[in-house]
C-alpha cells in the first residue's frame, strides 16, 4: 500500500519497514524538514484499534530520553496514522546478527540499564507496557541524537504500546486487580502471572525484561522451541533462580529474587536494579569507552584503510573486550577483536565521547534548569513490600536530572572541583557511564 499523495501534503511514503496485527509501518520523507520519519498506519475499519492508545502513551512519555519523538497524528478516509521519529535497528535483529546470536556481558549490561529506565518512565506516567521484548526496543539513529533537557538522549528507545494498560485511576490511585483477565504479551517473554490469567502489574514488565537478559547472554531461552502457551508456562514454572542464573554473576540472582518478592501493588526499586547491573559492569573493568558488540564488529569489517600496516591484532584483557572469559575459544575471540593504530583508536574514542557526553551550552542548560513553581509532582500512594533490596524512595525527577548533569560534568572533566553533589558516586556513577 503506497499512497499516491503525501499524508497531509507533507509526508511522502517511501517503503514498508514493518507489519503486524496492529497495521503497517512505513518510512516516510518529510517534505517540510527534508528528513526521514516513520509512520504507523491502522485501518479505520479494524475491529480492534490500538493506535489511539499508542498515541496516548507516546505523548505522555515525551520527556523520557528513552522515547521516540512524537511528530503528528491524524486520519484520512482509510487510515488512522501516527508520525514519529525514525529509529534504527531493533535489539532482536541485532542479537541475531551476533556470533552465536548472543550479546556479550558488557553490551547486555549497557542495554539493561537503559531498558530498566525506559520501563520505569512508562510506569511513572501510569501505564504498563505488557509486551516487553527485544523487538520493542530500537536504537536511536546517531544523527538524530541531539541534547535534550541538558543531557544526551538514551541510545535505545522503547516502542509499541499497542498492549499498554493504565494501572492507576485519574486520581492517581492504584486500580484494583480484576478477578479474571486474558493472556497479554508474547508467550516467550510473558510472566507466569500472564499465563495464569492474573492481573498484571509493574513487576510483570520486569519479569519479561529478566527473561530478555537471559536470552541476550545465552542466545536462547529454555522454552525457545515451544509454541503453545501452556507448554511454555509449564517449563517456566520448573525453573528457579538457580536454574535461570546458573553461571551468571550473582547479581542476576539478586535481580530475580527482588522481582519475585513483589506483590501486585508494589513499586519495583528501579534504582536498586540498575545498581545491580552497574556493580557487575564496574567489577569487570568496563567503562564509558567500552563499545557495543555491533560497534566492534563494524570496526572489524571496516579496518583502518589509511594505514594497512597498523591492522595487526592487539589485545587487552580478553574478559573486558568480549564480555566473558569462557564462552568462546581463543581463536574465535581473536576473530571478534580487531587491532587498530593508537591514532585511529583515539579518533574513535573522541567520536563515542562526543556522542554520549556532548559539551553543553551553558545558556541553554541554565534555561532548562529553571523550574516552574506551579508545577506539582503527582505521587502515587502504594505499598512497598520489597523483601530483597533497600526500601523504595520517591525520587524527584528534577533532582535526578540535576544530579545526572553534575555527574556528566565530572566524567567530562568540565567541573572537577564540584564535589558538593549529594550523589553517591559508588551508587550512580556506573549508570552515567553506561548511558
Amino acid at each position: 500500500m503506497l499512497l499516491s499523495t503525501p499524508l497531509k501534503g507533507r509526508w511522502k511514503l517511501l517503503n514498508k519497514i514493518g507489519q503486524g496485527g496492529f497495521g503497517e509501518i512505513f518510512c516516510v520523507y518529510d517534505l517540510e524538514t527534508q528528513q526521514k520519519a516513520a509512520v504507523k498506519m491502522e485501518r479505520i475499519d479494524r475491529n480492534k484499534r490500538a493506535l489511539r492508545l499508542e498515541i496516548a502513551v507516546l505523548r505522555k512519555i515525551q520527556e523520557s530520553r528513552f522515547s521516540t519523538k512524537f511528530i503528528y497524528c491524524g486520519r484520512n478516509q482509510v487510515y488512522n496514522y501516527l508520525v514519529m521519529e525514525l529509529l534504527g535497528t531493533n535489539l532482536s535483529t541485532l542479537r541475531k546478527k551476533q556470533p552465536q546470536q548472543r550479546f556479550s556481558l558488557a553490551t547486555t549490561l549497557k542495554l539493561g540499564v537503559q531498558m530498566i529506565s525506559a520501563i520505569e518512565d512508562v510506569h511513572e506516567v501510569g501505564y504498563l507496557h505488557r509486551d516487553v521484548k527485544a523487538s520493542n526496543f530500537a536504537l536511536r539513529i546517531p544523527r538524530n541524537m541531539k541534547p535534550k533537557n541538558g543531557y544526551s538522549p538514551g541510545y535505545c528507545c522503547i516502542i509499541d504500546f499497542g498492549l499498554a494498560r493504565k494501572y492507576i485511576t485519574s486520581e492517581g490511585q492504584l486500580r484494583p486487580p480484576r478477578d479474571e483477565v486474558g493472556f497479554r504479551g508474547t508467550a516467550r517473554y510473558a510472566s507466569i502471572n500472564s499465563h495464569e490469567g492474573t492481573e498484571l502489574s509493574r513487576r510483570d514488565d520486569l519479569w519479561s525484561l529478566f527473561y530478555l537478559f537471559i536470552e541476550f547472554l545465552e542466545g536462547s531461552l529454555p522454552w525457545e522451541r515451544l509454541k503453545e502457551k501452556e507448554e511454555i508456562a509449564k517449563v517456566k514454572k520448573q525453573y528457579t533462580n538457580v536454574g535461570m542464573c546458573k553461571d551468571l554473576p550473582e547479581e542476576f540472582t539478586t535481580f530475580y529474587k527482588h522481582i519475585e518478592s513483589l506483590e501486585y501493588a508494589d513499586k519495583p526499586n528501579y534504582k536498586y536494579l540498575r545498581r545491580l547491573l552497574t556493580d557487575i559492569y564496574l567489577r569487570y573493568g568496563f567503562d564509558e569507552n567500552t563499545k557495543y558488540d555491533w560497534e566492534k564488529i563494524k570496526e572489524n569489517t571496516h579496518p583502518n584503510k589509511s594505514n594497512p600496516k597498523n591492522q595487526k591484532m592487539s589485545f587487552d584483557s580478553t574478559a573486558a573486550l568480549t564480555g566473558t572469559t569462557n564462552d568462546l575459544s581463543r581463536s574465535k575471540k581473536k576473530s571478534l577483536i580487531g587491532g587498530f593504530s593508537k591514532e585511529f583508536q583515539k579518533e574513535e574514542l573522541e567520536k563515542i565521547n562526543e556522542m554520549f557526553f556532548p559539551k553543553k551550552n551553558n545558556e541553554k542548560l541554565k534555561n532548562n534548569q529553571k523550574t516552574n513553581p506551579n508545577q506539582k509532582n503527582i505521587k502515587i500512594e502504594e505499598t512497598n513490600k520489597n523483601k530483597n533490596g533497600p526500601p523504595v524512595d520517591l525520587i524527584d525527577p528534577e533532582s535526578e536530572i540535576n544530579e545526572f548533569e553534575k555527574m556528566m560534568k565530572m566524567i567530562n572533566g568540565e567541573n572537577k572541583s564540584d564535589t558538593s553533589s549529594s550523589l553517591n558516586i559508588d551508587d550512580d556513577r556506573g549508570c552515567c557511564i553506561i548511558l
